[in-house]
């Protein structure tokens, strides 16, 4: 459940416990912090934030959940869009304007969890305390349309790793 908090400096935030920290929500310009249920944190990694694993996790695990704004592809601002998850609702795809740690699980082409039609981050193996959360950003089908503004070099060094992802995979 979101707790809606607008906090006034950073100093306040770094004294509450991981799972209360606030989370910027960059299209309705507030702040929210969230007491999260999941077993997972996020974290620092050398290209920006991730999301880890808590504590030992089984498959059918929920990770982590996106929740937010349902928004059209075109009300999208350019610093949101990397963070938006596409989903279908009612045979129309929309956009999750996601304001939860969920927006710091990494792309892996050998991911550990995967995103079902609630939104929740779930693994698909067993997780290991202090292990990155992954999914595949770009599973879909081929006749799907990609923005190139989506385009990023992975860099989860898996043998199978696609290198520069820039498309739908099936």
């Amino acid at each position: 459940m979101a707790i809606q908090h607008l906090v006034p400096n950073s100093e306040e935030t770094m004294e509450l416990p991981p799972e209360k920290r606030i989370f910027p929500c960059k299209s309705i310009k507030k702040e929210i912090i969230f007491e999260r249920p999941y077993p997972s944190k996020t974290i620092d990694v050398p290209f920006g934030k991730g999301l880890a694993a808590t504590q030992d996790c089984p498959v059918g695990t929920v990770m982590e959940k996106f929740d937010g704004e349902l928004v059209e592809y075109s009300d999208l601002g350019s610093e949101d869009i990397i963070y938006a998850l596409n989903v279908l609702r009612d045979n129309q795809w929309k956009w999750v304007l996601a304001s939860t740690p969920a927006i710091y699980a990494n792309h892996s082409c050998m991911p550990n969890s995967m995103v079902n039609d609630k939104q929740e981050i779930v693994a698909i193996q067993p997780i290991k305390a202090g292990e990155h959360i992954s999914f595949v950003y770009n599973s879909g089908t081929t006749e799907d349309k990609w923005d190139p503004l989506w385009t990023f070099e992975c860099k989860c060094g898996a043998n199978n790793c696609q290198g520069i992802v820039d498309s739908y995979r099936a």
